[in-house]
């Protein structure tokens, strides 16, 4: 490989001084310090492709046209995340100018490494922050101003290799389900950010070939960049990955379940909770996620159908608390969980035989599967009696509360299940339907009960006189997080997910 190939920022910035330094596994430029740290080679000797022509073309595009320092960051910013937006406006600013990056930056078989080990072991934000770095547009602008904002995605040869390698795996079946949906919204952001930078407005009809976005801008997108830094950054565990091993993590906790039921004389109703696609309570967690994420990135508003969403002046309403006649008793119906269970430790080694096989061979009580479901009971919301028996049925503990207001002077939160007992249907009807009005004091509420902590809402949060203000939803999210709150869409999942939610106690 030749090293002759030395780059003169001196000529693109117009000013001496500068430093080129040799560097190819970290290239960067300062323009404060005047170094740059670049390869100096040709034709790659292991794949034949340019690699180190294209970083050097890069780098010379931060010579040309950005800052000196990267400024003072506010409280809302990274250093991490607005690197990351400017590699987008750089590939972007060069792309006008036909000198866009039409050849792999690093060597393909490198390139399908990288995003197999990304999709398999790192958090779904340091994919986003790798995607937006491989996102830039190779076609010739000039041609393309037709394309609308929803058809323009980014074309770098990196960028497609990670689409490819992201579908082989999905078609598969070896990744899992929130897997699938962490990847998804890694790849669905980085579009996004992409997008914000070079339309020089939203859901434009076209390209504008003269639109240079400035470096406020890449500040601007990177605060929405780094406001989902927080909730995505975390590693994930295997057999959140791989189908497999989730499976047999599934399997491992049913046959103890099964077993402990034999033992106490009780037979197991036969499912293995193992159906082809199926649907998880992490899986629901991170779409939760990503609906909270999706409400904050509209330019701060909750949601675009409402004027207000925007204000950061929202308030509940007052809240009152009481408890419905529970009048119908559904304890024949409801079948009890185990009085005990067997376990690694205790005084009573009552199941000596279990030694070879997990060494649970003492006897210990075992409280009743149950915790706290809050219902959100506004119009748009609906559930019935029947509903409440099953998930009874799973949950024999529970305590079950809704909460709305059918008046503008306070919300009511009403415990309509608890004890094996549940209000009739008539009360069911007559209290539901209405506004929201105490999301907020009811998540309170429900954060002082035992565990698990369920809140049946579709996150559409109000306060005084139907506000739905960005201050609201946050206060709910912070509520959430601290106390350890699940939030699922409606009564169906509740029931879909009743075993999983058993082991949230």
């Amino acid at each position: 490989m030749k090293k002759n190939k030395v780059p003169f920022p001196e000529i693109v910035s117009g000013e001496s001084g500068w430093k080129v330094f040799e560097d190819a596994s970290r290239p960067r430029t300062s323009n404060n310090s005047k170094e740059m740290y670049v390869p100096f080679g040709d034709e790659c000797d292991k794949c034949g492709h340019f690699h180190d022509k294209n970083i050097r073309r890069h780098e010379l595009g931060h010579v040309k046209w950005s800052p000196k320092t990267i400024g003072k960051l506010g409280p809302d910013e990274s250093e991490l995340a607005v690197a990351a937006i400017e590699e987008i406006r750089i590939h972007w600013l060069l792309a006008q100018r036909e000198l866009g990056i039409e050849d792999w930056v690093i060597c393909p078989e490198q390139s399908q490494e990288t995003a197999i080990k990304l999709i398999h072991e790192h958090s779904p934000f340091e994919i986003l922050l790798y995607l937006t770095s491989c996102a830039w547009y190779l076609f010739d602008l000039s041609r393309e101003r037709r394309n609308s904002y929803w058809a323009v995605e980014p074309t770098g040869f990196e960028w497609l290799d990670f689409m490819d390698t992201f579908e082989a795996l999905k078609s598969s079946g070896t990744l899992t389900k929130v897997r699938v949906l962490e990847v998804q919204w890694a790849i669905n952001q980085a579009k996004h950010f992409f997008k914000r930078l070079v339309f020089k407005r939203k859901n434009s009809w076209g390209l504008d070939n003269g639109y240079k976005p400035s470096y406020r801008k890449t500040r601007t997108v990177a605060k929405e960049l780094n406001s989902l830094m927080e909730e995505f950054d975390y590693k994930p565990e295997p057999e959140d990955v791989f189908e497999h091993l989730r499976k047999a993590k599934a399997m491992r906790e049913n046959k103890q379940t099964e077993m402990a039921n034999m033992e106490n004389g009780q037979n197991g109703d036969g499912e293995d909770g193992e159906g082809e696609g199926e649907d998880t309570l992490e899986a629901a967690n991170f779409r939760t996620k990503m609906e909270i994420a999706e409400r904050f990135s509209q330019d701060g508003k909750v949601d675009m159908n409402y004027e207000n969403s925007n204000r950061y002046d929202g308030r509940w309403m007052d809240m009152k608390i009481e408890t419905g006649p529970l009048d119908v008793n559904l304890n024949g119906l409801i079948k009890r969980g185990r009085e005990y269970r067997p376990m690694d430790f205790g005084t009573n080694p009552k199941y000596i035989n279990r030694y070879c096989i997990d060494k649970k061979i003492f006897k210990q009580r075992q409280r009743t599967y149950g915790g706290t479901i809050l219902i959100d009971a506004s119009g748009s919301m609906a559930f019935s009696g029947d509903d409440i028996l099953e998930i009874m049925q799973e949950l024999p503990s529970v305590t079950i509360a809704m909460y709305n207001y059918m008046h503008n002077q306070y919300g009511t939160l009403r415990i309509i299940g608890k004890d094996g007992k549940r209000v009739t249907e008539e009360y069911l009807d007559m209290h539901s339907g209405g506004g929201n009005g105490i999301d907020g004091p009811a998540l309170e509420w429900l954060s002082k009960m035992p565990p698990a902590r369920i809140w049946i809402s579709d996150m559409f949060v109000f306060g005084r006189h139907g506000a739905n203000a960005l201050n609201l939803l946050q206060e709910c999210r912070q509520i959430m997080k601290r106390n350890n709150i699940t939030r699922l869409a409606d009564i169906n999942e509740v029931k879909k997910f009743a075993l999983e939610i058993n082991k949230l106690q």
